[in-house]
């Protein structure tokens, strides 16, 4: 499978003075190109909402007592072996 990504065009409307300073940023930074910088741009904002979906996830895991219960058995399942690691490493 071939490691290139693969890019398509696209137009956005955006308000003007954030493309001006998008622009200087681009002009005073190491981005190659304003394309660059939006595309990072729009990859950290797909990160920050993907790591916010799983902090959403956990906290609702936090209130399903199936979930609670399967927590429980592996604590239980692993009580032993956790106390002698600690034994025999402390």
């Amino acid at each position: 499978m071939s490691s290139q990504h693969r890019t398509k065009k696209a137009t956005f409307v955006i308000d003007e003075t954030v493309l001006e300073d998008a622009k200087v940023i681009v002009q005073k930074s190491d981005y190659c190109s304003l394309n660059a910088f939006v595309e990072t741009a729009i990859v950290e904002m797909i990160k920050r909402y993907r790591k916010e979906e799983i902090k959403r996830q956990i906290l609702a895991a936090s209130y399903d007592p199936l979930f609670l219960a399967d927590i429980a058995e592996v604590q239980r399942d692993f009580h032993d072996a956790d106390l002698e690691n600690f034994e025999k490493y402390s």
